[in-house]
């Protein structure tokens, strides 16, 4: 009887840990939000990439990032005209 319950008790703790590395969320389950700036003859002038854990403030950081190398490539001269776009096809 000692035996069996003993052996109850070991599937149960097995599938106790197996369930829990099943239900258990990846590691990189952050969310990543990209920005970028064309030209209009289609070459990428500035581009600003973010992750965290809310979609929001990732897209809020890629923006800003986007921006500022954007504005820093204005003043030097090496920007035309173009503003930072949300680029939506992410590959995940």
């Amino acid at each position: 009887m000692q035996g069996q319950s003993l052996k109850l008790a070991a599937v149960a703790v097995a599938s106790l840990l197996s369930a829990n590395l099943v239900m258990s969320s990846p590691a990189e389950a952050r969310k990543r939000c990209v920005y970028m700036a064309h030209n209009p003859s289609g070459h990428m002038m500035a581009d600003g990439w973010a992750k965290a854990r809310k979609l929001s403030r990732a897209c809020k950081r890629a923006r800003r990032r986007c921006n500022r190398e954007l504005k820093r490539k204005r003043r030097r001269g090496k920007a035309g005209r173009g503003g930072c776009v949300k680029i939506r096809n992410l590959s995940d």
